[in-house]
């Protein structure tokens, strides 16, 4: 049972539904990636900004592939309308899902992209708020804070934020009890995989072929072979494809997975969809998570090609971050200046990772992503 407080924090439970006679209304539209999924929202301008919270449970992990899905409740009362006048989605059901849509979660069949879902025992709507064209919240909670088991994303917000923000934990948050995986040669390798596990393989450390590479090898973290190297993607496109203000990419040759994931990307449960003429996304056909990214022109050659491997998905035994096999370059300041959407919460994380890395490594970390 929520307290008062989580249920304005994480509901907005004092905010009004409907505006008041001459009282002014505000319309906000989302869409997905690819345009199969639009609706708009009606909200009184005295209940603006509502309030937003990130959630890093196991569910919204593996279910979008990133550090925790960023939400927005809408007001009881508020529904999506839907522009096409149907509800055209997959839903992924999980094996604790209850009728009316708890423990559900719902996406674009063609892009992938998460649009949210309805929580029946609160009677309202929960959408992905980074599909909106414009902010009209402000985030005020984080759920689940200890389920990445390193601190997530929030070891990532400075001291100032975090402190300010409602932490909504419950029994079952802890972390999952995930092991490295030994490999036929008796190497490490590294479980990735999808919230209902359609798409599963695991990722080995960089090789001497790898290393030895003159493409391959510019994808191995600086300073430590074992290593490969990882990013935080604000980029817009990524936001919609995502359905998350920010993607956690780390950058692997396709032949250091196993089993090896074909060219098509298409193991398992696995769907595709072209981006653009360059830009093809893997996510899983069954649950939504996105898992990687393939850029036509970031390889020589098909058995060079380096995918973006969707970081969210790892089972690192050290936490959500698998900083055991990651090392974590900081935004540099001309892709800071690009964030137009929420760019102050952006700017919040990209700061606080920072000041993380300093703790970590020593000092902030730049190299190439291409």
């Amino acid at each position: 049972m929520l307290s008062l407080d989580q249920l304005i924090t994480f509901f907005n439970r004092d905010r009004a539904a409907t505006a008041e006679p001459r009282e002014e209304s505000r319309t906000f539209t989302a869409r997905c990636h690819c345009g199969n999924i639009e609706y708009s929202i009606v909200l009184p301008a005295s209940s603006l900004p509502l309030n937003g919270y990130i959630c890093s449970c196991t569910l919204c992990r593996y279910s979008h592939g990133s550090f925790g899905s960023f939400h927005v409740s809408l007001t009881q009362g508020v529904a999506p309308e839907w522009t096409n006048g149907t509800i055209n989605m997959s839903v992924y059901k999980t094996k604790g899902s209850e009728p009316g849509g708890h423990g559900q979660r719902w996406f674009c069949p063609t892009c992938g992209s998460h649009n949210g879902h309805y929580e029946p025992w609160a009677m309202q709507w929960i959408a992905d708020s980074s599909l909106f064209e414009e902010n009209f919240w402000e985030i005020k909670g984080f759920g689940f804070p200890k389920s990445p088991g390193d601190g997530g994303l929030v070891s990532w917000l400075p001291e100032s934020v975090s402190k300010g923000m409602k932490m909504l934990t419950m029994d079952r948050d802890f972390p999952p009890e995930d092991k490295i995986e030994i490999g036929e040669d008796g190497g490490e390798r590294l479980r990735a995989e999808c919230q209902c596990g359609g798409v599963s393989f695991t990722i080995k450390r960089p090789s001497d072929a790898v290393r030895n590479d003159e493409y391959l090898s510019r994808f191995v973290a600086p300073g430590n072979p074992n290593k490969w190297k990882a990013y935080l993607d604000f980029d817009k496109e990524t936001r919609r494809l995502a359905s998350v203000l920010f993607m956690p990419w780390a950058l692997i040759p396709r032949t250091s997975l196993e089993p090896e994931v074909p060219s098509d990307l298409l193991i398992g449960t696995m769907k595709t969809y072209e981006a653009s003429d360059k830009i093809t996304k893997g996510f899983c056909g069954r649950c939504g998570a996105v898992m990687f990214i393939k850029n036509k022109d970031g390889s020589p050659s098909e058995q060079s090609e380096v995918l973006n491997v969707a970081v969210g998905n790892f089972r690192a035994p050290e936490g959500a971050k698998a900083t055991n096999w990651v090392q974590w370059r900081s935004v540099p300041e001309r892709e800071k200046e690009q964030i137009g959407f929420d760019s102050q919460f952006a700017n919040d994380i990209i700061e606080g990772q920072k000041a993380w890395a300093v703790e970590q490594y020593g000092k902030t970390l730049e190299f190439d992503i291409i």
